[in-house]
Protein backbone atom coordinates (compact mmCIF):
# COMPACT_ATOMS: atom_id res chain seq x y z
CA UNK A 1 0.00 0.00 0.00
CA UNK A 2 1.53 3.46 -0.87
CA UNK A 3 0.67 6.24 1.44
CA UNK A 4 0.53 9.87 0.59
CA UNK A 5 1.65 12.92 2.50
CA UNK A 6 -1.10 14.57 4.65
CA UNK A 7 -0.48 17.96 3.28
CA UNK A 8 -0.65 17.92 -0.74
CA UNK A 9 -1.64 14.05 -1.41
CA UNK A 10 2.03 13.12 -2.87
CA UNK A 11 3.36 9.39 -2.41
CA UNK A 12 6.81 11.49 -2.86
CA UNK A 13 9.15 11.86 0.41
CA UNK A 14 11.30 14.79 1.79
CA UNK A 15 11.52 18.15 0.39
CA UNK A 16 8.83 19.54 -2.29
CA UNK A 17 5.41 19.66 -0.60
CA UNK A 18 4.19 22.79 -1.65
CA UNK A 19 1.69 23.23 1.46
CA UNK A 20 3.91 21.28 4.11
CA UNK A 21 5.81 22.99 6.93
CA UNK A 22 9.57 23.38 5.74
CA UNK A 23 8.69 22.18 2.34
CA UNK A 24 8.48 18.70 3.56
CA UNK A 25 5.95 15.82 2.85
CA UNK A 26 4.62 13.55 5.87
CA UNK A 27 3.39 10.29 5.69
CA UNK A 28 1.57 10.04 9.45
CA UNK A 29 -0.47 6.95 8.32
CA UNK A 30 2.36 4.33 8.13
CA UNK A 31 2.79 2.64 11.54
CA UNK A 32 5.75 0.59 9.70
CA UNK A 33 7.87 3.14 7.89
CA UNK A 34 9.42 7.21 9.19
CA UNK A 35 6.75 9.86 8.14
CA UNK A 36 9.46 11.93 6.51
CA UNK A 37 12.07 9.73 4.99
CA UNK A 38 9.96 5.90 4.64
CA UNK A 39 12.36 4.10 5.71
CA UNK A 40 11.73 1.52 8.25
CA UNK A 41 14.68 2.29 10.87
CA UNK A 42 14.08 3.70 14.32
CA UNK A 43 16.50 6.62 15.90
CA UNK A 44 18.77 8.58 14.43
CA UNK A 45 19.90 8.47 10.55
CA UNK A 46 16.56 10.41 9.25
CA UNK A 47 17.79 13.37 6.68
CA UNK A 48 14.66 14.90 6.99
CA UNK A 49 13.16 14.89 10.50
CA UNK A 50 13.45 17.22 13.56
CA UNK A 51 17.41 16.26 15.26
CA UNK A 52 17.83 13.81 12.29
CA UNK A 53 15.35 11.37 14.30
CA UNK A 54 12.98 9.30 12.62
CA UNK A 55 9.56 9.13 13.66
CA UNK A 56 6.38 6.53 12.23
CA UNK A 57 3.46 7.05 11.31
CA UNK A 58 0.90 6.14 14.08
CA UNK A 59 -1.00 2.72 14.61
CA UNK A 60 0.01 -0.93 15.55
CA UNK A 61 0.13 0.01 19.34
CA UNK A 62 4.23 1.22 19.20
CA UNK A 63 5.69 4.01 20.35
CA UNK A 64 6.02 6.55 16.80
CA UNK A 65 9.75 7.00 18.22
CA UNK A 66 11.65 4.09 19.13
CA UNK A 67 9.12 1.15 18.16
CA UNK A 68 8.62 0.06 21.99
CA UNK A 69 5.44 -1.43 23.00
CA UNK A 70 5.77 0.00 26.53
CA UNK A 71 4.12 2.76 27.87
CA UNK A 72 5.13 6.05 30.28
CA UNK A 73 8.90 7.28 30.22
CA UNK A 74 11.87 5.73 29.26
CA UNK A 75 11.44 6.41 24.85
CA UNK A 76 15.59 7.32 24.35
CA UNK A 77 14.26 9.25 20.80
CA UNK A 78 11.17 11.02 21.82
CA UNK A 79 11.52 14.89 22.73
CA UNK A 80 9.77 13.75 25.83
CA UNK A 81 11.49 10.79 26.73
CA UNK A 82 8.26 9.41 27.07
CA UNK A 83 6.84 6.83 24.62
CA UNK A 84 4.40 7.95 22.45
CA UNK A 85 1.64 6.12 20.04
Amino acid sequence: MSTKCRHCNSTSYGHGCQYGPDHLHEHIDDEKHCEWCGSSSYGHGCQYGPNRLHRHGHGGGKCIWCGSTSTGAGCQYSPTRRHER
